[in-house]
């Protein structure tokens, strides 16, 4: 390997890249707005659900309806419980609370289910409402179950989200920088141009992953500042860490870019991969929702997927303050990732040649 045309290739490409808006303007901007929607539409809390309270009970039900709190819930009165459960069955409230007479009935709540994230808000802040109310009359559960927290004590929903958005938007938009412009680079001749030289298929293709990944590596600072900075994200262990953690997995992105460009006759075919890779990494990968939440026969699909190992140690340092000593192991396969992808890359290379 000689490191000099390695980088004269990764300079060729970075210049070209330079001169070709449209992917610029791709690789740049697009980790923006990926990064402000996903802050935006996730972030917020579930807020002015309309609940229909029925107080046959007088003091307990009032003072329980003042501990409700005021930002998750909008709440009206009825007379009679028919009334209320009317409201419920035209679609005017999400939850009847429903206080009898006879206290030892307990207290009765009919809900709509039909959106489960509503519902949990409404059973969560029902439950703290009864505890408060219970507790300033003097009565306490037969047993108490107490919280502490190891790690994530001060940890917000968007601490543990956009580590995963983060992921997930470095990953696809690297591949598909890198497969675009390496399909652009064989389209216009000069990618054979380079092959016919005494440039070897190994140098050629680390340079096109070393500029792709100067790209990648750009797309991480930017998202990790619009993180820290924008969307307040706490970062217990090292910010250095978390941007190398998440700049791996761009340069793994680039090389299966890389690869799939190869495999690929044209830029239509070369496409075709990008959803066969974003649906399971978006589905499968621990992003959204934990790799222990997915089915046991689809979780080996997840465990051959480089964001899963990349989430999990991004979210490691970043939310449990860990450092390199506890996350080697995802580190490590993210690197073997990374060469894998380019070995094959280079193999195919060779064949084609």
């Amino acid at each position: 390997m000689n490191m000099g045309r390695i980088i004269a290739v990764a300079k060729r490409s970075l210049l070209e890249l330079r001169h070709d808006r449209r992917l610029m303007s791709y690789a740049l901007i697009t980790p923006i707005v990926l990064m402000v929607l996903f802050g935006l539409a996730f972030g917020g809390h579930v807020q002015d659900v309309k609940v229909v309270v029925v107080n046959g009970d007088g003091s307990f039900g009032s003072e329980f309806v003042k501990n409700l709190n005021t930002s998750t819930f909008s709440v009206s009165h009825a007379g009679t419980l028919e009334d209320a459960l009317n409201e419920l069955k035209d679609g005017k409230c999400w939850a009847v609370i429903y206080f009898p007479r006879d206290p030892s009935e307990g207290v009765k709540v009919y809900l709509d289910r039909s959106n489960t994230y509503i519902v949990n808000a409404i059973v969560s802040g029902i439950n703290e409402a009864l505890m408060k109310t219970l507790e300033e009359n003097g009565l306490k559960l037969p047993v108490r179950v107490k919280y502490t927290a190891v790690y994530g004590s001060n940890a917000k929903f968007m601490d543990t989200f956009l580590p995963g958005v983060m992921s997930l938007a470095v990953f696809i938009i690297s591949m598909v920088l890198s497969l675009l412009s390496f399909i652009g680079e064989r389209n216009l001749g000069t990618l054979d141009r380079a092959l016919a030289s005494p440039m070897s298929e190994g140098e050629v293709a680390i340079g096109y992953s070393l500029a792709s990944g100067i790209i990648g590596t750009l797309q991480v600072i930017i998202m990790l500042t619009i993180a820290v900075f924008g969307f307040r994200v706490n970062v217990e262990g090292s910010l250095l860490l978390s941007f190398v953690i998440v700049a791996i997995l761009a340069i793994v992105g680039v090389n299966l870019g890389i690869l799939f460009s190869n495999i690929s006759q044209n830029e239509a075919q070369a496409v075709q991969f990008v959803p066969m890779v974003i649906v399971p990494t978006f589905l499968l990968s621990g992003i959204f929702w934990p790799v222990e939440a997915i089915p046991k026969y689809l979780r080996p699909f997840s465990y051959i997927l480089p964001p899963t190992y990349a989430v999990d140690a991004l979210r490691s340092v970043m939310v449990r303050g860990w450092g390199l000593g506890r996350i080697w192991g995802d580190v490590a396969i993210l690197l073997g990732f990374g060469t894998l992808f380019l070995g094959l890359a280079v193999l195919n290379m060779k064949r084609r040649r």
